[in-house]
């Protein structure tokens, strides 16, 4: 037999062996982890997605490739074009700002959603924009998200960061907003980081909370012991981020700050987080995870939250999941998605890699917005 004609069937049964392996181990249900009620019976029965295979991309499955697609689409597409970006003064002096699309055609008597963003470790509105553009185009609602202290272009007025960020400022912010549109009910999305900041703010407000429902994509739950559990190549890439992204682009601020020069000589996410206290406002670094971690105050969330994790996810890491069960099967109104691939916030479907997850998004608040009208309809009826 010709050697071309043997290549031939090496490739051939190659390709079979992978196509077979990708049936069987790469597409999945997800699973599904929630308290037994009628609102998590009506939510999943209307989510379809939470209920139907996910096909995660073929040419594009193993969480390395899907974190770099996601991170070249993002240095290469353009820019989003926000209407209109807010500066906003905190009580002490500090700076955050929003960022808002929709407002052209905002109509203020509807009882539409305003759906509130947000972002990464890092990131500003622009490392969100696909899922911004997503849910604006496709459902035309309001999208506002929401910019830490010392991301982005924001000045830093006073020389205090928290990467996680701070619920004080978010308190300050979800206000504003509310302020600005009191009659739309608002819909939380925090991303990877910016979950962590979601959780914590739901926690810490309990029944208060000026959110109608929310969404955590990739979270880390206890960050004291997730971000020492990063991959070591990504970790020692995000320490570093850390230190260019927030030290030397406001060193003349932190300068003058305390034990600021102690962050520069991190080599890690996980070290960098332990040292934050010196940049935040806390005198330690136990003072700094009391008043920040998320998972402190997990247990007493009562908005409706749908929470998304890979098991291969590589930065926020499978283990963080498996050590908080316990809540996630009882916490009430919560709805717990684990999907065996996704990687980092990615979640690729699709031949062209599509997000899957902005589409769960959408299909999340969709159904929360038919549950509640169902049940304004059924308590004027009595």
């Amino acid at each position: 037999m010709p050697f071309g004609n043997i290549i031939l069937i090496f490739l051939g049964l190659g390709f079979i062996g992978f196509f077979f392996y990708y049936i069987l181990n790469v597409i999945e249900t997800p699973v599904l982890r929630f308290h037994e009620s009628e609102f998590s019976t009506q939510i999943i029965s209307k989510t379809k997605r939470l209920t139907k295979k996910y096909y995660p991309t073929i040419w594009c499955f193993n969480q390395h490739l899907m974190l770099l697609l996601l991170m070249l689409r993002e240095s290469k597409s353009k820019l989003y074009n926000y209407d209109k970006i807010e500066h906003l003064e905190m009580k002490d002096g500090g700076t955050t700002g929003l960022a808002w699309t929709g407002l052209s055609t905002v109509n203020h008597k509807d009882d539409s959603p305003i759906i509130v963003l947000f972002h990464t470790i890092s990131g500003d509105e622009q490392d969100v924009k696909a899922t911004v553009s997503y849910l604006r185009k496709t459902y035309n609602w309001i999208v506002v998200v929401c910019i830490r202290r010392g991301h982005g272009n924001l000045p830093l007025t006073k020389p205090i960061i928290n990467t996680m960020g701070s619920t004080s400022d978010l308190k300050e912010q979800l206000t504003y907003i509310k302020h600005k549109f009191p009659n739309k009910p608002l819909f939380g999305v925090g991303i990877s980081a910016g979950s962590g900041l979601l959780a914590r703010y739901l926690g810490e407000s309990g029944f208060k909370s000026m959110f109608d429902a929310a969404v955590a994509v990739s979270p880390a739950y206890d960050i004291e012991k997730a971000f020492h559990r990063v991959h070591p190549v990504y970790s020692k890439i995000m320490g570093q981020r850390m230190i260019n992204y927030f030290l030397k682009r406001h060193y003349e601020s932190f300068s003058r700050v305390k034990g600021s020069e102690e962050l520069f000589h991190v080599k890690t996410l996980g070290e960098f987080q332990d040292k934050l206290h010196t940049i935040s406002g806390y005198k330690d670094k136990s003072s700094y995870y009391q008043n920040s971690n998320p998972i402190l105050v997990a247990d007493k969330i009562k908005t409706p939250l749908l929470i998304l994790n890979a098991a291969d996810d590589p930065i926020c890491v499978n283990q963080n999941v498996l050590e908080n069960l316990h809540w996630l099967e009882t916490l009430k109104n919560t709805i717990h998605v684990h999907t065996k691939r996704g990687s980092h916030i990615a979640f690729f479907e699709g031949l062209f890699a599509s997000s899957w997850s902005d589409r769960l998004i959408g299909e999340y608040f969709q159904s929360i917005l038919k549950f509640n009208e169902l049940n304004q309809k059924l308590s004027k009826s009595f």
